[in-house]
């Protein structure tokens, strides 16, 4: 048995992930949708597909696709999750699952109720490092956790739509969201209050400091940077009071230059080759949910709760006090 894959966007996220699903025998992509018919024919030439739509609402409805992988402007995530679940079909979704709380607990209700199998792309939760982090921290290593940190600078700032707050949502929905998520999910319990900050220049924001307080009694601290000079950076920390641990950025090498500059590694410029491993897994992981029946380990309610989080520190910074998350 394979599952035939339809894909939302063809640009850069639409591009990885229609790569990294085509590598399985188990799965067979087998059209294509975007708006931009150049980039829609340019990943269908390297993918071998034939069938091309301009339009998803076309690819949805295409019987002959089992599931879909949507890589759509953040904006127009609910649109074609819904359309999608009411099709009958299996949704991979890019981060953020939606932009607004709203639309996120509707996909979640009608999501269940279709009873398909929904996944949000939250990556890192896929990456060894964080998966070994999980492990020693659901083992009770670390102790009673007492406070995490995690951060994601980016080198250059957010272009095309995903520099458009009316679009994206912002740095909390495009950036953020991933820390929001991989810190509910390690310190296993829910956020219960948000305070947040942003800074910028030429009227956009490009520093975000985000304060979690966790409902065990933990807090956390979440940044977000886009003018990194020296590249994509991810670090995230947890202190427990037994242990501590920490899951900073990989080396593909791990070659250190010494000068009297200062210390030179060759660390992953852009987030893609970062987390290259992350990407191939969680595109397995969809695939052998719909072959086995079995529930995505990211799943609608993960994809709610880290919108929850966005959104209250969204609120924040507009209402500039703590916001409580329902």
């Amino acid at each position: 048995m394979e599952v035939k894959l339809g894909i939302i966007g063809a640009g850069r996220m639409g591009s990885v992930h229609a790569i990294n699903a085509a590598k399985y025998t188990s799965a067979k992509i087998v059209a294509i949708a975007d708006i931009n018919k150049s980039a829609a024919e340019s990943l269908a030439k390297q993918l071998g597909v034939k069938k091309i739509y301009s339009s998803y609402d076309n690819l949805i409805v295409d019987n002959e696709i089992d599931a879909v992988i949507i890589t759509l402007p953040n904006n127009l995530h609910y649109d074609a999750i819904i359309k999608s679940i009411e099709a009958g079909k299996h949704v991979f979704c890019e981060k953020p699952l939606t932009v607004s709380v709203k639309e996120a607990e509707d996909i979640t209700r009608k999501a269940e109720k279709a009873d398909i199998k929904l996944q949000v792309g939250f990556n890192r939760r896929f990456d060894p490092s964080y998966e070994k982090a999980k492990e020693i921290i659901d083992q009770g290593l670390l102790g009673r956790i007492a406070h995490a940190h995690s951060n994601t600078y980016d080198p250059e700032p957010h272009s095309g739509w995903e520099g458009k707050e009316e679009i994206s949502g912002g740095i909390f929905f495009t950036t953020c969201i991933h820390d929001f998520d991989l810190l509910n999910w390690l310190i296993g319990r829910k956020v219960k209050k948000v305070y947040a900050e942003l800074r910028g220049t030429f009227g956009k924001d490009q520093s975000a400091v985000c304060l979690l307080a966790f409902e065990n009694g933990a807090f956390a601290t979440v940044k977000a940077y886009e003018l990194c000079s020296y590249g994509h950076d991810v670090k995230t920390e947890v202190i427990g009071d037994k242990a501590a641990i920490r899951v900073e950025q990989k080396s593909s090498t791990h070659l250190e230059i010494f000068t009297k500059a200062g210390v030179q590694t060759d660390y992953p410029y852009w987030f893609k080759d970062r987390f290259k491993t992350a990407y191939i897994r969680e595109i397995q992981e969809f695939i052998s949910c719909i072959l086995n029946d079995k529930n995505p380990r990211v799943n609608a309610y993960d994809g709610l709760n880290a919108t929850k989080i966005a959104e209250a520190a969204k609120r924040s910074t507009m209402e500039n006090r703590p916001i409580l998350v329902e």
